[in-house]
């Protein structure tokens, strides 16, 4: 008797264990997203007025969930042309880098369809290249907001288009008259990719 009293004292703690675990808040998550970006600048600053911008790729990992909160990390690069070397010189080409973290929503509209609108914010780097040679860069911080619709495609993979804003913040060292210019970038981000989860 004594026995069976300590063996139902010893499997409390596990029992109890596994019970939490199954409502256990916070989960890992595995979504990984790759993408390519087509970029849109707008506004009056230098980006969008002395460059054209190429093809982008990105990717996103979630890695932590709360309900249906995800929590994740980024990159995106994408690349530049000069339009205009009465601004840009003798600087042929632009490389924009961002790296972010984001906050998303998962919102799921039927068995195949989701919607996952999000809030980001992060670091950004652009680097001016000419003729392989470095021409210095600019460093600044980013904040983005879109949303990304996901379609199901099999059990562990689902197609995604995404609509994002992003702005810059751009650290600048010139004549006042000219900050306002080369201080920021603003951009609308088509992104068309594939989801892994």
């Amino acid at each position: 008797m004594k026995l069976i009293f300590l063996l139902f004292i010893l499997c409390i703690p596990f029992s109890y264990g596994q019970e939490t675990k199954s409502q256990n808040l916070v989960q890992f998550n595995h979504d990984i997203r790759l993408n390519v970006i087509i970029p849109s600048n707008f506004g009056a600053n230098f980006l969008a007025e002395s460059y054209d911008s190429k093809v982008g790729i990105g990717t996103n990992f979630s890695f932590l969930r709360i309900n249906n909160f995800k929590l994740g990390a980024g990159y995106d690069f994408i690349s530049y042309i000069a339009t205009d070397i009465t601004r840009t010189g003798n600087i042929k080409g632009a490389q924009f880098h961002t790296a972010y973290g984001d906050i998303a929503y998962e919102i799921k509209i039927t068995e195949n369809l989701n919607l996952e609108p999000y809030i980001g914010y992060g670091g950004a780097k652009l680097k001016f290249k000419s003729d392989g040679r470095d021409f210095g860069n600019q460093d600044g911080n980013n904040f983005r907001i879109g949303f990304n619709t996901d379609y199901k495609l099999g059990k562990r993979f689902s197609g995604f288009v995404g609509v994002c804003y992003l702005q810059s913040k751009l650290n600048i060292n010139t004549s006042p008259e000219f900050v306002s210019f080369y201080d920021n970038t603003k951009m609308f981000q088509l992104n068309i990719g594939l989801k892994i989860h």
